[in-house]
């Protein structure tokens, strides 16, 4: 997966800019506010249909202007595609697959894919169980046949479901118009699930591998997924329909109390914990290795909790090759001066293993980019890079590009 060409009209600060990005590592300089994190905001729309910074398509809309328009080219299995989304303040947004208008803009997930890293990322750590449900039903959507779909139902009968409990009156008896939406509830509970639990066994392998790479071996992570159902291992359809039904009728109290649905797939989570890896003895191999775990959300550092952000965003990079075949491209949106600088250097070296856009106030790493730009007042400028310099860089990490392909390449036949 490649981002080609990025062309932009009225779009937050930027009033019109082409942006020709190249294979690798591509820089965006700038100082706060201007329009650096602008850019990466309409490549994440072009992704998946909407800002990872708000909710309010007309806010994206250029001051004194009536609508937005982003274009962008790419490159998804050797074939050249594009992608557009118009914003319009009244009308709304219009997306575009290969330059034909498409009925929804959810048709965009899946096409050009990408995974997007931001300082607010670090909620998926630190937040509530909803920033962490989020992480894992965009990453499914994208990467899970039906997925969407069966999401979409689960959350549309639940929506009836709750509505239903806030107008009942006589909470002496269980409501027959329950029912239904219970069955439709549980129908589609179960294969969401599935998918979830599937995908955090994935999510466990690849981020620990990844934790390993940003700490010198030092650091693990193991993740669990937390669901009102246990038995997932030995599940069939109608077991899980009679647990749960078992389940939201013994809840049904609490669920008339609260005016809503206190069992099901819409409360899930994960849990992370860390590991501090031990050896026995100095180079010992990874069977020597002991562990001592912590809950990483309640008691970790702000540094630990970062970097296991990043290993979480890495493992999803791999997630979608597994899928795909090829990586996403990264989107790393101003996080490289919350790193320390061996976690920067071990990041920039993975870094040279696909295709990141990466912005900052100023480049002053050791990595050569293949592309440098920078954003002054919403005007992009590419600057000059020594080929020279790039060579030699590229030649540096070339062995370690291919360790890492390893390591991953391993945990996935694991």
């Amino acid at each position: 997966m490649k981002a080609n060409v990025l062309k932009i009209k009225d779009f937050r600060n930027l009033e019109q800019q082409e942006i020709r990005f190249g294979s690798g590592l591509n820089v965006i300089c700038g100082a706060n506010g201007a329009g650096k994190t602008n850019i990466l905001e309409a490549l994440h729309l072009c992704s998946i249909g909407r800002s990872p910074r708000t909710r309010k398509d007309s806010e994206t809309i250029k001051l004194g202007k009536r609508s937005a328009e982003i274009r962008l080219d790419y490159t998804r299995g050797g074939v050249e595609r594009s992608v557009g989304v118009d914003i319009h303040a009244t009308k709304g947004k219009l997306v575009l697959l290969d330059g034909v208008p498409s009925p929804k803009v959810s048709d965009l997930v899946g096409n050009f894919a990408s995974v997007y890293f931001s300082p607010d990322e670090l909620n998926i750590v630190r937040g509530g169980p909803q920033y962490r449900r989020r992480f894992m039903d965009i990453i499914n959507c994208q990467i899970g046949s039906g997925y969407m779909n069966n999401l979409r139902n689960m959350q549309h009968a639940l929506k009836q479901r709750n509505a239903i409990l806030r107008s009942i009156k006589n909470a002496n008896e269980y409501d027959p118009a329950l029912i239904p939406w219970d069955r439709q509830i549980s129908a589609y509970s179960v294969r969401v699930m599935l998918r979830r639990a599937n995908f955090i066994r994935s999510l466990d392998k690849f981020s620990s591998v990844a934790m390993r790479i940003l700490t010198d071996n030092k650091e693990t992570l193991h993740i669990t997924y937390r669901t009102f159902f246990d038995r997932l291992t030995e599940i069939n359809v109608n077991f899980f329909d009679k647990v749960y039904n078992e389940k939201v009728r013994a809840s049904y109290a609490r669920d008339i109390a609260t005016r809503t649905t206190n069992i099901g797939a819409h409360l899930d989570d994960f849990e992370i914990k860390l590991g501090y890896i031990t050896q026995t003895e100095e180079g010992g191999d990874r069977s020597t290795e002991k562990y001592d775990w912590i809950n990483l959300r309640t008691s970790g550092s702000l540094g630990q909790q970062r970097t296991a952000t990043l290993a979480l965003k890495i493992a999803e990079m791999f997630l979608y090759k597994k899928f795909y075949g090829e990586k996403p491209v990264l989107f790393l949106d101003d996080v490289l001066s919350e790193l320390d600088e061996n976690r920067r250097r071990q990041l920039m070296e993975y870094c040279g293993t696909f295709d990141t856009i990466i912005t900052c106030t100023e480049w002053e790493y050791p990595a050569v980019p293949d592309k440098l730009f920078r954003v002054e007042n919403g005007r992009v400028e590419e600057l000059p890079i020594d080929p020279e310099l790039k060579q030699r860089f590229n030649a540096e990490i070339a062995s370690k590009a291919e360790e890492l392909e390893r390591a991953f390449s391993d945990a996935e036949v694991e």
